[in-house]
């Protein structure tokens, strides 16, 4: 069962139905199992994941179905139901299908209890620590009802469950909340940086020089060679969702570069977009080109981004020509028209 390791990010002092856990006694701190139907778990009030308490289902012979449950009624007007739990395992045996676990399931229910569906949140064997399953189900048609089970499904062992919760959200809600974690994901994702080189090399892969001739601040980067091939650093880095244009531009000088067998053999900034990292999204484009000697000259290109354009990599380089290329105060602008 793959972990969620993105945070459901609401604003804060937001309120209403659609943020209330429907799970009754989740987190067991009740003192006991109350709203909880069966009589296999025990209160464990020394290992929790949260506030007093956490509920235990032990099993050391027999390999039976061992679990409680609780049925639950749906909210009018709910879209997607999002179920989470805290697990941890002990010596969890599994058996010969993979559901032999340490288990949280959902069953999809009509309003007279029949079943529509099942939705496995979590499966958990071996020993672990606490960890926290979610999973988000778009409410068939028909359901009035889920029933959340906690059992350890035919197999032996210890498992321990804490902060069990069910969060209905409106068509509108799930719809933010989907926003949210798309923006989530996008703050975290690899953003360029140091573009100035204030910072060393930091971002930037390839062996180069700092040299304090620099156009702004106290730092630019000079790559050198003696030998006509291509020598140069890159950056690669995420393209922000939505974006529609990519700005890039820098300031570039030419020290005795001497061109090479090509017109294109010069000291060159260059910006390739890729698809995947590695998939080219369209041709690279020339940023800036220098040779021979020439002062700081400042570069800025702006271009329209393809619609599959998820990378790009910026590139600084001696392209199999000789001599130095000084580069400082590179920047990258998304435009979103």
């Amino acid at each position: 069962m793959k972990k969620s390791i993105l945070p459901l990010l609401l604003l804060a002092g937001a309120a209403g139905w659609s943020q209330k856990n429907l799970v009754k006694n989740g987190g067991f701190e009740a003192g006991s199992t109350q709203d909880w139907r069966g009589e296999v778990a025990v209160v464990n009030n020394f290992d929790k994941k949260a506030g007093k308490s956490s509920g235990m289902i032990n099993q050391f012979t027999g390999q039976q179905w061992k679990g409680i449950d609780q049925i639950v009624s749906i909210p009018k007007e709910t879209f997607a139901l999002e179920f989470s739990v805290w697990i941890k395992a002990d010596n969890i045996e599994g058996g010969k299908d993979a559901w032999n676990a340490g288990v949280m399931t959902v069953e999809l229910l009509t309003g007279g209890e029949s079943n529509i569906s099942y939705e496995n949140v979590a499966q958990v064997t071996g020993s672990t620590g606490w960890t926290e399953y979610k999973k988000t189900v778009i409410v068939p048609n028909g359901a009035k009802k889920f029933r959340i089970m906690l059992a350890l499904a035919q197999t032996n062992g210890s498992v321990l469950f804490d902060e069990v919760t069910a969060i209905p959200y409106s068509t509108a809600d799930f719809e933010k909340k989907k926003d949210d974690e798309r923006k989530a994901a996008q703050a975290a994702a690899e953003k360029f940086k140091n573009g100035n080189f204030e910072d060393g090399t930091k971002g930037w892969r390839g062996n180069v020089n700092l040299v304090n001739t620099a156009k702004e601040g106290a730092s630019a980067v000079a790559i050198s060679s003696q030998q006509p091939t291509w020598t140069g650093i890159d950056q690669i880095a995420t393209v922000p969702s939505g974006s529609k244009k990519i700005q890039v531009s820098g300031w570039l000088k030419a020290d005795k570069i001497v061109r090479g067998k090509e017109t294109w053999n010069n000291g060159v900034f260059i910006l390739e977009l890729t698809k995947d990292g590695q998939t080219k999204a369209t041709d690279d484009k020339l940023i800036g080109s220098v040779t021979a000697s020439e002062d700081w000259t400042f570069f800025d290109k702006t271009f329209d981004l393809p619609q599959d354009a998820e990378k790009f990599r910026l590139m600084l380089a001696l392209s199999n020509c000789t001599g130095t290329l000084l580069a400082d105060d590179i920047k990258v602008t998304f435009l979103n028209q």
